[in-house]
């Protein structure tokens, strides 16, 4: 795993044969725009590609989820409701529901919670085991992203406590803690995951498979960090 940022490149309007309604607007293009679609399905990573005032083409790192209604959130925290138009194998193409929308806005990421790496709430409830030098915990993570994660504790673990991090469907992982809000602790990684490392695990998750299972029995002899 290593980390990877999201990076915005502003390039010349690409046409796109047979999508006339999308070409209506001023075209962009983007390299690398993180953000993520939201359903009842959970919540999926994404990158942006084209956006125009009227709509938007973004990729994701698997196949659509099928829901009734869809929303992309970006990292400043907006989120807009769409409707997608096309699709073509990870790509899909995506109409603004309430009309046009401010697009230098958009591109400047204007909102509550500017540069903020996309976090994603998993759909399903995600047991994890924390183990550090003189015990471990069992909690759950509330939202996870590129380098770090939120997790609910039943006891409160001290600021910069070294952890290692075990949960079904992501690899063992190594952080701290960098923040505490009573029960929620925000763990920061020592390695980072790729943008799509993070979005296949994490679809898995929810779409993927059924519920994850519950952690396995703690084994005492395990090794600690």
């Amino acid at each position: 795993m290593g980390a990877e940022g999201s990076v915005m490149e502003l390039v010349p309007p690409i046409a796109d044969a047979g999508q006339t309604d999308r070409r209506a607007g001023k075209r962009y293009t983007l390299i690398l725009r993180a953000a993520k679609l939201v359903c009842e399905a959970g919540e999926f990573l994404c990158v942006l590609r084209d956006v125009s005032d009227k709509g938007l083409k973004a990729r994701l790192f698997h196949a659509m989820p099928t829901c009734d209604a869809y929303e992309i959130e970006f990292g400043s925290g907006e989120r807009f409701a769409v409707e997608p138009i096309w699709n073509r194998g990870r790509d899909t193409g995506f109409r603004f529901a309430a009309g046009p929308i401010d697009v230098q806005g958009l591109l400047a990421e204007a909102g509550p919670f500017p540069k903020r790496s996309i976090r994603l709430r998993i759909a399903e409830e995600l047991p994890v085991r924390l183990r550090f030098d003189n015990g471990e915990l069992t909690g759950r993570v509330l939202d996870i992203s590129q380098h770090g994660a939120q997790i609910e504790l039943p006891a409160a673990l001290p600021i910069g406590q070294r952890l290692r991090i075990e949960a079904c469907g992501l690899p063992v992982l190594h952080g701290r803690v960098r923040w505490r809000r009573a029960a929620r602790h925000g763990v920061v990684f020592q390695e980072g995951f790729r943008l799509d490392e993070l979005a296949q695990l994490t679809a898995d998750m929810q779409i993927g498979s059924a519920k994850p299972p519950a952690l396995a029995r703690s084994d005492p002899k395990a090794g600690r960090h």
